[in-house]
């Protein structure tokens, strides 16, 4: 076991250079390259990208790709540990190229039902069987927070994580079967409900020891480095920048290395007693050097002699004067793109403590949320505004009226006093009612507030009622003279911006769950905003280093977790929007004693005015 565990680490670490120095930005860069073509979509838009024959093309070509990389990793990794198991002489890279005779498993329709296997439920589970393209899978913690705020939502996701862990086990012998016995997938699939029947107590005993332990480890990790772990996508041409100005992405790293190194071990021990397990039964076999057949040996034997071809041709010319000289002016390169890289632009403002809904010392979008919000000291309470029947701006977040006032109506059906005749109360007061406000009755709450809590409104638009929506809050933020007390978003860009159009002066930003490719040059920074308020999911040091770089700040919605706060304040992400805002508001005065306010261009109270 100890000689498999070192070949597979030796394999890792030269399969994740490779994915993310090449593989990854190859496959992002052709995604990247369509979606900017068709203009980047956000949230709801997501999908309309690709509803077009060009569009599903280029998008199942990148899956089929992508699942064919991810099968051959597993290859190698199950070859190399059967290979020692049989105590046969190798080396990685010659079980490398013989590995590529394993992709024989993904023939016709296998590839479609592989493709869903290895690219979804694997990194869905994340357990034994890894890879380097698509590490993990998770579902935003935004729809995960807003389905525990029913029992149904919490019923519906234990019934779903149960789901995909029992489809899990019943497949959990497919890639050994797609390896060694170059099964298609659906009899690699039939293999694995046979080995599981058949599998003796003991052994059973063994492999649930294997993933139990895995999954302690993990959920230990978990507990204890409860930080965002870094994506592929933070390995860009940012990285120095990351490195050298970054702390969170310095300690991030580490813990990327760590658990790299930690999880390539485990599967390799993980799969060592997998296959030790299946063989007291069943006959498995490894081949060092497979015979490749027919028009695949011709292709092998030529791709094998214009390789040996093209690294002589190489040797000879670096051995040249004007190769060497090439050498130092990319040296050259590197040092000049290192100190361009030197200047570090300030961040726009302090960071802002800015209340979710409120607060949840409070029910949801009520007075007294905004209250106890103030009385902590936040910055800005966030609120979600509609339009009644008759145009009237209240404040509730659902456009259905279930969840809260269990009536499956739509606010948009009900006239004022239709709505207030409601009672709403949510998961964390459920022995409290309340009356659903409206913006009036916030802002004048507001402007009593002995603490001055400023509101970051959040526009719902659920129609075309844009345009009455934007007008009508304008009105009343004007009334209320509150405007500089008062920050706007939505998930509808012309929502803000007609806010901005009629007041170019107060703040309007993007609220952001999801994009069709990532949030670059080609399309986001165009946006006539001044803040980015982006989902958890959405943030990376890549969007915060470019958000910077142009002035913008970044807000975070909806976080929970006091050590993920840390984080985000330490990537440069000037507002937090949470439940709690008296524990965003300790983390915020914690980070701010220990670190100074001197990185921030406006030091005075509430968004730079006057800009």
């Amino acid at each position: 076991m100890k000689r498999a565990v070192k070949e597979v680490l030796k394999f890792e670490v030269i399969f994740k250079l490779i994915t993310l120095a090449l593989v990854n930005p190859l496959l992002n860069e052709i995604y990247q390259t369509y979606v900017s073509s068709k203009g980047v979509s956000f949230n709801k838009d997501i999908i309309g990208t690709f509803m077009s024959v060009k569009g599903a093309l280029i998008f199942l070509s990148l899956f089929f790709l992508a699942a064919i990389y991810v099968f051959y990793e597993l290859s190698v990794v199950i070859n190399l540990v059967m290979l020692c198991i049989q105590k046969e002489t190798f080396t990685v890279r010659q079980v490398m190229v013989n590995s590529l005779w394993n992709l024989r498993a993904l023939r016709g329709s296998s590839l479609v039902f592989s493709s869903l296997y290895y690219l979804l439920l694997l990194p869905l589970i994340s357990m034994v069987y890894l890879n380097s393209l698509v590490p993990g899978i998770e579902i935003p913690e935004f729809i995960m927070s807003e389905m525990q705020r029913t029992r149904l939502g919490i019923a519906g996701g234990v019934a779903m994580n149960m789901a995909f862990y029992a489809l899990y086990f019943l497949l959990f012998f497919v890639p050994v079967s797609m390896v060694l016995r170059q099964q298609g997938w659906k009899l690699a699939a039939a293999d694995s409900v046979k080995w599981l029947r058949r599998l003796e107590w003991h052994n059973r005993l063994r492999i649930l020891v294997c993933v139990g332990g895995w999954f302690m480890v993990r959920h230990m990790l978990t507990n204890q480095w409860r930080r965002n772990r870094l994506k592929n996508k933070d390995f860009d041409i940012y990285f120095y920048k990351y490195l050298v100005y970054s702390q969170a992405f310095r300690k991030d790293f580490l813990f990327w290395i760590f658990e790299a190194v930690l999880f390539s071990a485990a599967m390799g021990v993980c799969i060592y007693i997998i296959i030790t397990c299946i063989m007291s039964y069943e006959k498995l076999h490894a081949e060092v050097s497979p015979d490749w057949e027919g028009d695949s040996g011709i292709i092998v034997r030529i791709v094998k002699k214009r390789w040996l071809q093209w690294k002589e041709g190489w040797r000879k010319r670096i051995r040249k004067k004007r190769y060497r000289m090439a050498g130092a002016l990319l040296c050259l390169a590197f040092i000049a793109y290192a100190a361009s890289n030197f200047y570090q632009i300030p961040l726009r403002h302090k960071p802002f403590v800015i209340g979710h809904r409120g607060s949840i010392y409070g029910i949801e979008n009520t007075v007294k949320a905004v209250e106890e919000a103030d009385k902590i000291g936040a910055d800005y309470a966030e609120i979600d505004v509609q339009l009644t029947k008759d145009g009237v701006p209240v404040v509730v977040h659902d456009s259905n009226l279930w969840r809260l006032a269990k009536k499956p109506v739509n606010v948009r059906d009900l006239t004022l006093d239709e709505i207030k005749a409601l009672k709403v109360s949510d998961f964390s007061h459920k022995n409290e009612t309340a009356k659903i406000p409206t913006l009036e009755e916030m802002l004048s709450a507001a402007k009593k507030a002995p603490n001055r809590i400023g509101f970051l409104i959040e526009l719902k638009v659920s129609g075309e009622e844009r345009d009455e929506l934007s007008a009508a809050v304008v009105r009343l933020v004007e009334q209320y003279d509150f405007g500089e007390r008062a920050m706007f978003m939505s998930l509808d860009y012309l929502s803000v911006l007609s806010v901005k159009q009629a007041h170019p002066e107060w703040w309007t930003g993007y609220c952001i769950f999801g994009s069709s490719g990532e949030i670059d040059d080609t399309m986001l920074w165009k946006y006539e905003i001044d803040f980015i308020a982006a989902e958890e999911n959405q943030v990376s040091n890549r969007l915060v280093t470019q958000a910077r770089e142009r002035g913008l700040p970044v807000y975070v919605w909806t976080v929970f977790d006091t050590v993920r706060m840390k984080q985000y304040l330490e990537m440069g992400v000037t507002g937090l929007i949470g439940d709690a805002p008296d524990d965003i508001k300790e983390v915020v005065e914690e980070y701010n004693q220990k670190n100074g306010t001197s990185m921030y261009e406006w030091q005075g109270d509430g968004y730079p005015k006057g800009e």
